[in-house]
């Protein structure tokens, strides 16, 4: 029993007794009352003594047991990243070269990815209301590969920065990866689209193919498409087994960037289909991962 526990205790029983004893006063000072006064008295007696005795009861218990809505503190990240791996560079925006906090960082760690569904529902609910993870069966395509990787800085000064990919992907038997969508989302200080969304010519600073398709009616989501005969690469992370190394993959992809609530939302992704109906429901996609509605 600790030391405020055992005041909690000793304050509740000087309060009975002292209850207890002015009640038994006026007992004995006040004129014989009538049989349904008395039993009034019993039972508010009875009451009070009840009540103080329940408290000290809760008092006397462990605190472990006293918070039985909680359920603790989320798992931590070391919990479920717990194997370093070699790795170069980090993945952002080659459009929004601005918001790249990451390149400020001293030491950066690489972890191996967590395989399955269940070891990414794992790290997102970690991650609290930070991203709110899709249903593989609301993707547009069926995806074989499911992963997370996570990345860790230091940053000059002095803050810790974590990047985390969520990603869906569709690979082939020699490794190639088909199809994809990588929700990426960073721990930042600073709004890296501040500047952006002051700019009024935003399609000269970001590029005629980048649009704001809006994340909310105050955050902007923009859009970037991708041109296949030019325009910039989209950069993520996959996984060397046999090296044991997290490298780069530079490609051509659909983006959308966003920030929001202190974390940059990096998402890519390249499906077949048709491109205006796959960028309408990777919209929605896109928002869900980040507002949760």
């Amino acid at each position: 029993m600790d030391k405020h526990t055992m005041q909690v205790l000793q304050d509740v029983s000087a309060h009975k007794e002292a209850i207890i004893h002015k009640v038994r006063q006026q007992i004995q000072h006040e004129p014989v009352m009538a049989k349904s006064k008395w039993i009034y008295r019993v039972v508010t007696m009875m009451i009070t003594c009840s009540i103080l005795l329940f408290i000290a009861w809760q008092a006397a218990k462990p605190m472990d047991e006293l918070v039985t809505q909680d359920e603790g503190e989320p798992p931590t990240f070391t919990k479920f990243f717990q194997t370093e791996v070699e790795g170069k560079d980090t993945a952002y925006s080659n459009f929004l070269p601005l918001a790249n906090y990451l390149s400020q960082a001293k030491h950066i760690q690489y972890y191996a990815p967590l395989q399955g569904l269940e070891a990414m529902q794992s790290v997102a609910t970690s991650l609290e209301d930070v991203v709110h993870l899709t249903d593989p069966e609301n993707l547009p395509f069926q995806p074989n590969i499911q992963e997370v990787y996570a990345v860790s800085a230091q940053m000059e000064d002095g803050s810790k920065q974590t990047q985390f990919q969520f990603s869906f992907k569709e690979k082939s038997s020699t490794g190639v990866d088909l199809q994809f969508i990588n929700f990426t989302v960073t721990n930042v200080k600073y709004n890296p689209l501040a500047s952006y969304v002051k700019s009024k010519n935003m399609e000269e600073t970001l590029g005629m193919n980048v649009s704001n398709i809006g994340l909310n009616f105050m955050n902007p989501l923009y859009y970037r498409e991708m041109l296949p005969e030019r325009g910039y690469l989209y950069i993520y992370y996959n996984y060397d087994e046999a090296d044991k190394r997290i490298y780069q993959m530079a490609t051509r992809a659909n983006e959308f960037y966003s920030y929001y609530n202190g974390y940059v939302y990096h998402i890519g992704y390249q499906l077949d289909g048709d491109p205006q109906e796959v960028q309408e429901k990777m919209a929605i996609l896109a928002r869900d991962f980040i507002l949760g509605e």
